[in-house]
């Protein structure tokens, strides 16, 4: 029938707007009717309380709004991916959508252990009299050298958006650390900042979780392409 010992689908999905508020046990929650409501057959664990088998990748903070969230979802039937997305999707809000979906090996590596950088992204708003940040290539340094934890953190960069005051700084950080076993926190982090844009006299508009990503021989890539 197909290639697959266990029938299991790997999905990407966002979660914006309200959503972001939702715990990760409500998100669990909202997959599973979805999936009931749209008569996918999932897959449930043997034993006393049975529960579907959907496995998510690190948890976002409760408030952090997502472009980025993936979960395997194993099923007793095969379906092909693309028919799956568009039948998840029918039942799921416009804030919280399957954006790709793969049909996956059994033998693939579970995203929590293979997952090792997420990517987020942060928006300051400038004042003009503040010039002395830039140039913008230079932002990212300026607000990185007084972080106590800065071996977390992979690599980050910034820019202005066109015609705007606006500083996007890019963010990729460790979930897991090879050498040390340091690790990205993200709420650690963002108190920093708060603390760090009162002294520059900045102003933290907004910040997302933009995606999540594994590390294949030197390269980094979305985990939807290494199953």
């Amino acid at each position: 029938m197909n290639d697959y010992d266990k029938i299991k689908i790997r999905i990407k999905f966002k979660k914006s707007s309200d959503f972001k508020y939702i715990s990760h046990l409500e998100m669990s929650r909202l997959f599973i009717m979805a999936a009931r409501r749209a008569k996918i057959n999932l897959k449930y664990s043997e034993g006393f309380n049975p529960n579907p088998k959907i496995n998510f990748s690190f948890p976002v903070p409760v408030g952090l709004e997502s472009l980025g969230e993936y979960a395997d979802i194993e099923l007793n039937e095969y379906i092909d991916s693309g028919k799956f997305k568009v039948l998840m999707n029918s039942e799921l809000v416009s804030d919280m959508q399957i954006i790709d979906s793969v049909n996956i090996k059994d033998k693939a590596l579970s995203l929590m252990d293979d997952i090792q950088l997420i990517q987020y992204c942060f928006f300051f708003k400038i004042p003009l009299e503040n010039f002395y940040l830039q140039p913008a290539e230079k932002f990212s340094e300026t607000i990185l050298e007084g972080y106590e934890n800065n071996n977390s953190i992979f690599s980050a960069s910034s820019c202005f958006e066109h015609s705007s005051d606006i500083v996007n700084l890019s963010l990729f950080g460790y979930t897991k650390h090879s050498k040390d076993n340091i690790i990205f926190k993200f709420n650690d982090f963002l108190k920093y900042l708060y603390f760090l844009s009162n002294n520059m006299k900045i102003i933290l508009e907004k910040y997302l979780k933009m995606d999540s990503y594994v590390r294949r021989e030197g390269s980094i890539i979305s985990p939807l392409h290494v199953v």
